[in-house]
Order: structure tokens, then C-alpha cells, then sequence
């Protein structure tokens, strides 16, 4: 499963009453600089807009979780219906939900409008052995992950520190891209070792 998260771009946000809502993704920008520290591994991450479809949200048991955290649900929405509307547009997937009264639903509503949570999130799982999903490129010396279909959505957050990108990239298939794209061009390998070494 990978996280995914955002901050002025999808800024959850209380409306009417304890109306919580955000963007959970957003469609055709680059990510910042993604790290997974364990194999030391630099990339940028664009979700394409088809990504995500209708059908795929109506399959998925999404929950919206405080801080990806499964015991402190939000909302739910099981196959397309619940608690947690989801809705697509140009710009990326929008969630909205009531807030509930519960500790964790009043924590939520004082923390956002105080500003202290000011990120949104998404985690989600995808085939990376099937490159009509995802393929890699390198720009600008970096190498540029673009997903194009989604498997699975399992929650979408507010969260509190929207600066932390989490990822559970295969790094199989992550080693094997570098490998084959730095084998195409070599200074591409150089670039991204001397990006390694400024993080």
C-alpha cells in the first residue's frame, strides 16, 4: 500500500457545521521529491486524471481515517455508499463527510479550523508489474513514476504532517527501471546518485 499526501493542494477544510472536505488527490501535477529511505530511493509521482474512475470507487471499501490511523475512523463509504461521499472531477478525487460526534470526529473539526491539520492524504495499491499502470521516465535527471490506473483505494486522511510521503514502491521493479534507464543514458544514473547523496 502507498501514501500518498498533499497539503495546500488538497487542504481539508470545515464547511456548514461539521462538514469536513478536501481533495484527497489531485490529477496531472508532480508530487514534490518522494524518499524511501530503506533503499534510499528519490522520485516524482504524477497521478494521471483516469487514474481513478467511477467504477473503481464504487468497488472499494474507502474509509477515511484521522492520520491513516484504523482506529480512528471518520467516515465510510463501502462500495459506493455510507458515510463519505467521493467525487470526481478535473481536478482530482474530492471527499466530504460529516464529522462524527465522537473524540476523534470533535478533534478533527477543532484541529483543522485551528490549521493544525492542514494536509490531506490518500493510500492506495496498484499492479507495478503491469506497465498499463504505472511506467517510469526520467526527468530532469530524476526519475518520474506516472500512474496511470489505480487497483485499490483503501482510505483517504486528513493528516498532520503532510510534509511525510510514506511509500511502499516495489523496489524490485524500482532497481530494474534505474538499471535499464541508466543503461540507456549512464549520466542518468550519475544524476540520481549526486540527487541521493544532497537529501
Amino acid at each position: 500500500m502507498e501514501i500518498r499526501s498533499y497539503t495546500e493542494l488538497g487542504a481539508p477544510k470545515v464547511g456548514d457545521g461539521r462538514i469536513i472536505e478536501g481533495y484527497a488527490v489531485v490529477f496531472g501535477q508532480e508530487s514534490r521529491v518522494l524518499y524511501d529511505r530503506e533503499k534510499q530511493r528519490a522520485f516524482v509521482e504524477v497521478i494521471e486524471k483516469g487514474a481513478i474512475t467511477e467504477e473503481l470507487l464504487r468497488s472499494c471499501d474507502v474509509k477515511a481515517l484521522l492520520d491513516h490511523n484504523k482506529q480512528r475512523l471518520l467516515a465510510r463509504s463501502n462500495r459506493g455508499t455510507g458515510t463519505l461521499s467521493l467525487e470526481l472531477d478535473d481536478y482530482g478525487l474530492k471527499y466530504r463527510f460529516e464529522a462524527p460526534s465522537t473524540p476523534d470526529g470533535d478533534f478533527a473539526v477543532e484541529m483543522i479550523k485551528r490549521g493544525d491539520i492542514f494536509g490531506s492524504s490518500f493510500a492506495y495499491a496498484l499492479n507495478e508489474k503491469d506497465k498499463t499502470k504505472v511506467s517510469y521516465s526520467m526527468k530532469d535527471g530524476l526519475l518520474l513514476r506516472t500512474v496511470h490506473m489505480i487497483d485499490r483505494i483503501s482510505d483517504i486522511s486528513p493528516v498532520v504532517d503532510p510534509a511525510f510521503y510514506g511509500t511502499d514502491v516495489t523496489v524490485r521493479s524500482m532497481d530494474d527501471t534505474i538499471a535499464e534507464l541508466s543503461g540507456e543514458n549512464k549520466d542518468y544514473l550519475n544524476e540520481i546518485n549526486n540527487l541521493r547523496k544532497s537529501i
